[in-house]
């Protein structure tokens, strides 16, 4: 683990730029930063890119959220367990192993894609089998910052990985559009998949974590026990976990079905679908950018007013029927959820925790993408209908 060096006295803009600064010298951060900035691309590109493979299949708006919903559900069943690991095991190796894993599950649905033998059911199962891997590596990777860098300096790096992370999701959907619409979705396949294989290397560059070796003198079930009842009695941990799950399940679920949306009310082809994701990357980096100019103490408020104008512009979106409008209505939901709610929850947790039951409260924490998940199959039902502004 690297050393936290001491601040320098500044103000404004300079204390801001210190601050990051000081962050970036870590160098087990800059690896960890490059790569989840490569799983970013992969992994904001995969649902635009997936999704438009089941609607060109089927042509279903259910069956989107099908395949979302088969994803969805070991995220949510898997977390607590993914928690235990990410505590018990070194979190560089979890990481590694699923990166890899994914990187090779996509590349298989790639070919299947090219040779153009592909079945909806080979979607399917590739949707499980990511959403099984990748629920067993979302605590380790977020639970790591706080094994790279001090106490202190927590919310400046969870913004510089949401800013990584970011970066990825605005620049991946457009790529993935362009490369669609000159060459084949079996072509962007093959580019996500190699993004999570170069995003394992990376992570191979991050030296031994202190932090991260097994709590091993207990059993699984017994760290398991112990993650929920600290849960239990710590209020202000068990709120901000309530508080996002319930954004999760209602804010959030439009994400994974915006192709299928965007191609029914707007008439949208890929490259505008892709457009539509940079909006919603730009948004999302833009309030990433905002969170270290936001002190400690404030922390919670900001969350909780974060909630109150992303309902607002969520609204905005659903009504939406001008492709123009609906792209600046998802810039904004970019910038107050993912880009704002989702690193403040993530920040408290980081705080409020010790290293010991970390990765078992961000599993918990981890329910909120989980439920976004699940909660897309029943909108694209009602959607159905009831059509996409009720639902």
């Amino acid at each position: 683990m690297q050393t936290q060096e001491t601040s320098l006295p500044a103000s404004g803009l300079r204390a801001y730029r210190n601050r990051l600064a000081m962050v970036w010298r870590q160098s087990d951060f800059r690896w960890y930063w490059l790569s989840s900035s490569l799983q970013g691309l992969g992994q904001g590109t995969q649902f635009m890119v997936i999704g438009w493979l089941v609607l060109q299949i089927t042509d279903s708006s259910a069956q989107l959220g099908l395949v979302i919903f088969l994803y969805g559900a070991p995220n949510v069943s898997l977390l607590l367990v993914a928690g235990v690991l990410a505590d018990r095991f070194d979190r560089r190796h979890i990481l590694m192993a699923t990166q890899a894993t994914v990187g090779g599950i996509i590349a298989a649905l790639a070919f299947l894609t090219i040779t153009d033998i592909v079945a909806v059911w080979h979607v399917y199962t590739a949707a499980f089998s990511m959403g099984v891997v990748q629920a067993l590596s979302m605590p380790a990777r977020m639970t790591m910052i706080g094994d790279l860098v001090d106490q202190r300096s927590i919310l400046d790096a969870v913004a510089m990985q949401n800013m990584a992370v970011h970066v990825g999701r605005m620049v991946g959907p457009p790529v993935a559009g362009v490369i669609i619409e000159i060459w084949s979705v079996g072509a962007s396949l093959a580019v996500m998949a190699g993004c999570y294989l170069v995003s394992m290397g990376m992570v191979a560059k991050i030296g031994p974590l202190s932090r991260s070796l097994p709590s091993a003198t207990q059993s699984v079930f017994r760290n398991f026990a112990d993650g929920v009842v600290y849960i239990k009695n710590n209020p202000m941990v068990l709120t901000v976990i309530i508080i996002t799950c319930a954004f999760g399940g209602f804010g959030m679920s439009h994400m994974q079905v915006v192709p299928a949306m965007a191609k029914d009310v707007l008439g949208a082809g890929a490259g505008e679908i892709g457009l539509l994701f940079l909006g919603s990357g730009i948004g999302s980096l833009a309030g990433s950018m905002i969170l270290p100019a936001i002190s400690r103490s404030h922390v919670y408020r900001a969350l909780l007013l974060s909630l109150l104008v992303f309902t607002a512009v969520l609204t905005l979106f659903a009504w939406s029927n001008w492709f123009w409008a609906t792209f600046v209505f998802f810039t904004l939901v970019g910038v107050m959820g993912v880009g704002m709610v989702w690193p403040l929850a993530t920040t408290m947790i980081q705080v409020e925790t010790s290293a010991e039951v970390r990765g078992r409260v961000m599993g918990m924490l981890q329910f909120t993408p989980g439920f976004h998940f699940l909660g897309a199959f029943p909108l694209a039902l009602a959607a159905g209908q009831l059509g996409w502004e009720v639902a």
